[in-house]
């Protein structure tokens, strides 16, 4: 995933049909070194009426479509 792709959340997050989810934009993606040292990568997607970027783990989105 990188910046520009356009993402969703994924149903298990969301819990309903891809056509209800709302879709987003990737505007950063962040990876960071844990204590235990393991890698946790933080995404960051702005979505319709929204002036804030949502920021959550990789793992809350679905890629939808990779930029070019």
């Amino acid at each position: 995933m990188k910046r520009g792709d356009l993402v969703t959340f994924t149903p298990e997050v969301w819990g309903t049909p891809l056509a209800d989810r709302p879709l987003g934009v990737v505007t950063k993606v962040e990876k960071r070194s844990t204590a235990n040292g393991n890698c946790l990568v933080q995404v960051d997607a702005i979505f319709p009426g929204d002036d804030i970027p949502y920021s959550s783990n990789i793992k809350v989105f679905e890629l939808l479509n990779e930029s070019w």
